[in-house]
């Protein structure tokens, strides 16, 4: 859970945008919550698998610092078209 944290800051952080808001922290509260209250006994399991879902989301959202280190790296999506080293009849 805390590597989702660290990982949405970053998001946020590189983008230029506000690490935290209101919004953000009551969800990461309930999150925080929802998970403590599963860290135990029999639903350990469960509670481990919403972390790692909650790191997904984080990951693949669109606030994720993935998604700012490919914006930074360049658009390589759309390669220039081919060009021929020896043009036909040249």
């Amino acid at each position: 859970m805390l590597l989702a944290f660290v990982a949405a800051a970053l998001g946020h952080w590189a983008r230029n945008k506000p690490v935290a808001n209101g919004k953000q922290v009551v969800q990461a509260a309930f999150a925080l919550v929802v998970i403590a209250a599963l860290d135990g006994g029999r639903t350990q399991d469960i509670a481990k698998g919403f972390a790692w879902l909650f790191l997904a989301a984080v990951l693949l959202g669109n606030n994720s610092p993935l998604q700012a280190i490919a914006k930074a790296g360049g658009n390589t999506s759309n390669p220039p078209p081919h060009q021929e080293l020896h043009p036909k009849g040249a």
